[in-house]
């Protein structure tokens, strides 16, 4: 008998991080060879829509989804991807062309995570709307405990654009994005990378590379406190020239650790961190391509 664990070796191997848990159940999904009537349990009998797997799901065991190399959609809804069933894994297979590829061809297409412990990893998603997609993730209140490793997100041009990357709700509780990459290109009308709506608790933010044309913060966390808030080891390059921003801003109550990150900003007349409550430790950036950074926030005070 094939098990999804002999599958999966076939399809390029199984590392740690991708068994399916015991209890749980594996889909699979491409848009090119499988068929909306399939049973979604093998490679060969995949489904063709993301969506129609999370529907198959059972809460609360890790069921996982497996996104086939080179799988391919177009997201024209909020909802069109809509991570409502908790514990649910998705994760994607191949590199390069072949990571599986989720383009916004309107203003409200997203992956809406609106329940709990929900990860996502591997995925590429893209912004194909003119005067841009609203948001590309959209974590709601239910969506906590949620894991973003090792997302792409990229524009298309500076029309077919992200306005928001992330956004979170507020009261989020232990949201950890890792490993992802945000690529955006100057000129555009981008709000912000991450958004935080509100309060936040257990934030875990680390090993990112952010490099977008921002209006507001990269990293923006100014409208609720966050308690327990860790940023560290990202590189977070702010292009934009026009608005006194930065490329993390914590509201002057948010308290945590921001260390390790490496921050390039085009705004003369702003810090590029704020972070008043927390605590920072070797943080260097720079306003000038082609030069080192400095250490930020400056040493002003003696330790007896």
């Amino acid at each position: 008998m094939t098990t999804v664990s002999d599958m999966l070796y076939q399809l390029g191997g199984i590392p740690v991080d991708l068994q399916v848990p015991p209890r749980a159940t594996a889909f699979f999904v491409h848009a090119g060879s499988g068929n909306a009537g399939n049973n979604g349990l093998t490679p060969s009998a995949a489904l063709t829509k993301l969506d129609d797997a999370i529907n198959l799901c059972t809460a609360s065991r890790g069921d996982t989804i497996f996104c086939l190399p080179g799988h391919a959609e177009n997201l024209i809804t909020a909802t069109a991807v809509n991570l409502n069933v908790a514990g649910v894994r998705v994760i994607g297979l191949g590199d390069g062309a072949l990571i599986p590829t989720f383009t916004m061809t309107a203003a409200a297409g997203a992956f809406t995570v609106g329940a709990a412990s929900v990860l996502l990893k591997n995925l590429k998603l893209l912004a194909g709307f003119a005067t841009g997609v609203t948001q590309a993730i959209d974590i709601i209140a239910a969506g906590v405990g949620c894991t973003l490793d090792g997302i792409k997100f990229r524009d298309s041009t500076t029309n077919l654009e992200f306005l928001t990357t992330i956004n979170v709700a507020t009261g989020m509780t232990n949201l950890t994005i890792r490993n992802c990459s945000m690529i955006g290109l100057a000129g555009g009308s981008m709000i912000a990378g991450i958004l935080f709506a509100g309060t936040s608790i257990d934030t875990l933010i680390e090993g990112n590379h952010f490099d977008v044309d921002s209006s507001d913060s990269v990293i923006d966390h100014s409208a609720g406190a966050g308690s327990g808030i860790l940023i560290r080891h990202n590189s977070v390059i702010n292009q934009d020239t026009n608005t006194a921003k930065f490329c993390i801003e914590l509201k002057s109550d948010c308290y945590g650790t921001v260390h390790d990150n490496r921050l390039g900003y085009n705004k003369n007349d702003s810090v590029p961190i704020a972070a008043a409550g927390c605590f920072c430790f070797q943080n260097y950036v720079s306003n000038t391509i082609a030069e080192s950074g400095l250490l930020f926030p400056t040493t002003t005070h003696a330790i007896p």
